[in-house]
């Protein structure tokens, strides 16, 4: 691989992010440690482990009386950190760094959209997103004047293209997938932070790898797989096809070849199992969450404001493996293995 993804020795120093890393240093109150898991992992159910997070700072506003339903919960995790990652984008240049955060959600929205219509359903349901939905709505419906992006038309129109030309819903799925990862290179290339410009090529890598893997493990066929490639130089397309294609024994290989081999539970070994693919997917976000926690203590910079809305997100993702394992009962040490490290070690 042609590309360094070091970790740059230093941040890039940028002053106009001043504000907004000094309100990072705030809102960080709210941040999960080590500590603070292992407390809401020893609750003895769900409610007392939702009251636990109640008394977490910044989330005991959006707890108060949630429903012990993993609908709601779900609903509250989601919501609360889209509204911390709004505060970002509202003031400039934050929303250079905001625009990562929001794609997933916007790139999700698209996806049910699309499903929706496709299978003939009406979608009743949305979580956020900065789409405006009804417009949406009027362009699939043949209204052409109706205003979208470029980059909206033409994830629709692939999408619609690879459906008619496979009859496969999952397709949607993987062609706007395609578009979400385009974006994130492109805007890689835009990023005046050495930092942040390897973290997100490192990002877009590492989605390669966890494409492949699952499509190994669920036994898709290679020309869809393909839907996902666009031209860059990370992850190449014959290499894709290979590593899909490959024993085991030969995609533990790639994986070193390509310096990730830390990702591997075990060392030099790579198996299509769902529990080892977790285990993997975990180190991935592990490796991400080290990377930019490097740079938390920068006074000036993008840095810590990117790495405080990578770190809630993950967040996200261990209270919700805590409290939805608390919901089905499940044994405390099967939720502590599928948690992430956390911003504070």
């Amino acid at each position: 691989m042609s590309v360094d993804l070091r970790k740059p020795a230093s941040s890039s120093g940028d002053t106009r992010y001043t504000y907004l890393v000094g309100r990072v240093r705030e809102l960080e109150r709210g941040l999960l440690s080590q500590r603070t898991l292992e407390t809401l992992l020893r609750s003895e159910n769900l409610e007392q482990a939702l009251r636990g997070v109640a008394e977490i700072p910044y989330w005991g506003e959006a707890f108060q009386n949630v429903p012990s339903r993993t609908y709601d919960i779900d609903r509250v995790l989601v919501t609360h950190y889209w509204q911390n990652i709004q505060e970002i984008n509202s003031h400039s240049p934050g929303n250079k760094i905001a625009r990562f955060f929001i794609w997933p959600f916007d790139f999700s929205e698209m996806k049910l959209i699309l499903k929706h219509r496709l299978v003939g359903k009406a979608l009743e349901d949305t979580y956020p997103t900065t789409l405006d939905v009804v417009r949406v709505n009027r362009f699939l419906g043949g209204e052409t004047r109706e205003y979208l992006s470029d980059l909206w038309i033409k994830a629709i129109t692939d999408s619609l293209e690879a459906y008619e030309n496979y009859r496969v819903i999952q397709v949607v799925e993987i062609v706007l997938d395609r578009h979400y990862l385009e974006q994130v290179y492109l805007l890689a290339q835009e990023m005046e932070s050495k930092v942040l410009k390897n973290w997100l090529l490192a990002f877009v890598l590492l989605a390669y790898f966890r494409a492949v893997f699952r499509a190994r493990y669920q036994q898709r066929k290679g020309e869809l797989v393909r839907l996902l490639f666009f031209a860059q130089p990370l992850f190449p397309e014959g290499k894709l096809v290979e590593m899909l294609n490959a024993s085991p024994e030969k995609v533990a290989e790639e994986v070193g070849n390509f310096g990730f081999d830390f990702l591997l539970p075990e060392k030099g070994v790579f198996r299509d199992d769902p529990s080892y693919l977790a285990e993997i997917e975990k180190n991935m976000d592990n490796y991400l969450l080290d990377f930019i926690r490097s740079y938390r203590w920068e006074a000036f910079g993008p840095e810590p404001v990117f790495g405080f809305l990578w770190a809630q997100g993950i967040d996200v993702k261990n209270l919700r493996l805590i409290l939805e394992g608390k919901y089905f009962g499940l044994e405390n040490e099967k939720i502590k293995n599928k948690l992430r490290e956390c911003y504070y070690e």
